[in-house]
């Protein structure tokens, strides 16, 4: 299949009739000069990864390149059709197993140079990696197109010119290879702390160069006792309500909870104990009712029997009236068989919160009528509810906001 640029001459007469697949040049970039863009800057320092791109792009602590002038790496979200830079109904797809959310990183032709593409997602600083340390990511390749994915990593410092090739995908004429899970063992870096870089690179755009998506994104060190997969917070009638969920844990006693109203200074307010070792999926909470109006920050210090502890990621919360409508994403999610909505409201408001199946039909009214200003939630109980994804809607005044989850049992 020829690219549009190859016959422009005959576009008018038989622009109907063009593949499905075929890159729409009107997108093309026309050059500029290198660019680096970082995410939103943080003192956290980063021991594990688990990113989905759910939330502002870069996201905290990764840095995109695009040495070639294009705009490099973007966000796509699932749904959009068709793939941008491309004609015809082919949509943006989410990863098969319902885990990344509704957005992904994504690349392309029109995203990279005038005429190549040289394009960087770079990872935060993965800290002293063991001989378990394992690397894992979805990577969905569109078009006829040949493309190129390069894994690169560094030892030193997350500048391009520090990094070595980890692995190449090379791909060659293959319309769309649907969403696939790659794995790369870490094992030869035990001892040493990593950069990752997601580099996607052809020499010429017009002839090469088809759509990258990339998603659930993993880097597990192999020193880390407890995985821990979420950690949120909500405001619900004046209590701060915490949640956090566990993929595996080893010899965990247990988690502080620790608050702090001026971000620095932490006093330890409760304890849950943990599961010791499990490979199993864990969900936590704890409900803090000693807060007043204000906003304070939380961190879980996890703790093994051994007394040796980490600290999570610091998260924050703002208690009072809300100053917006707002619908937070369910949790947990997925879950099994009940799941709590949390939303926001600035003033008293007829509310409709509503749950759909996949296929768009009404399956459960949590909330239906006048409710007072501030933070609610409302729990949904799936038992009798098949495994799949389902959407819930929250109606407010003039205010609609519709979210995804996945209930499996």
């Amino acid at each position: 299949m020829k690219k549009a640029i190859y016959v422009v001459t005959v576009l008018f007469l038989f622009s109907s009739f063009l593949m499905a697949q075929e890159k729409n040049v009107d997108l093309k970039p026309t050059g500029g000069n290198p660019s680096v863009v970082f995410g939103p800057q943080t003192d956290e320092t980063f021991v594990d990864i688990a990113e989905s791109f759910e939330g502002t792009f870069p996201p905290t602590g990764w840095v995109k390149y695009s040495p070639d002038g294009g705009t490099g790496w973007n966000q796509q979200t699932a749904g959009t059709a068709p793939v941008p830079g491309w004609q015809g109904a082919n949509a943006v797809t989410p990863v098969p197993n319902g885990l990344g959310g509704s957005k992904m990183a994504f690349c392309t032709w029109n995203t990279g140079g005038a005429t190549s593409n040289d394009q960087w997602l770079v990872t935060p600083q993965v800290t002293n990696l063991t001989s378990n340390a394992v690397l894992k990511f979805w990577v969905r390749k569109f078009s006829e197109y040949n493309d190129v994915l390069k894994v690169k990593i560094s030892t030193t410092t997350n500048q391009m010119a520090s990094f070595v090739d980890l692995q190449t995908y090379n791909y060659i004429g293959t319309t769309d290879t649907g969403w696939v899970q790659k794995t790369i063992s870490l094992s030869a870096y035990a001892g040493q702390s990593v950069y990752i870089a997601f580099q996607e690179v052809v020499a010429d755009n017009y002839n090469d160069g088809g759509a990258l998506f990339l998603d659930i994104v993993e880097l597990n060190s192999g020193n880390i006792p407890v995985e821990l997969t979420s950690f949120v917070a909500n405001v619900v009638d004046g209590k701060v309500s915490l949640a956090w969920s566990t993929a595996t844990e080893t010899n965990n006693s247990g988690f502080a909870i620790e608050r702090s109203a001026n971000g620095v200074d932490f006093t330890r307010v409760g304890f849950v104990e943990g599961k010791g070792t499990t490979t199993e999926r864990n969900s936590y909470s704890f409900v803090d009712n000693s807060v007043n109006t204000g906003k304070y920050t939380y961190r879980l210090k996890q703790t093994d029997f051994d007394g040796s502890f980490e600290y999570s990621k610091s998260i924050e919360v703002s208690v009072g009236i809300p100053t917006e409508f707002s619908l937070s994403q369910n949790y947990p999610n997925p879950f099994n068989p009940s799941t709590t909505i949390n939303f926001a409201l600035p003033k008293s408001s007829n509310v409709k919160l509503t749950i759909y199946n996949a296929l768009g039909k009404e399956v459960a009214t949590l909330v239906n009528g006048t409710m007072e200003a501030g933070n609610h939630s409302a729990v949904w109980n799936a038992s009798n509810n098949a495994s799949g994804m389902y959407f819930f809607k929250l109606e407010a005044g003039s205010f609609t906001s519709t979210k995804k989850m996945m209930l499996i049992k």
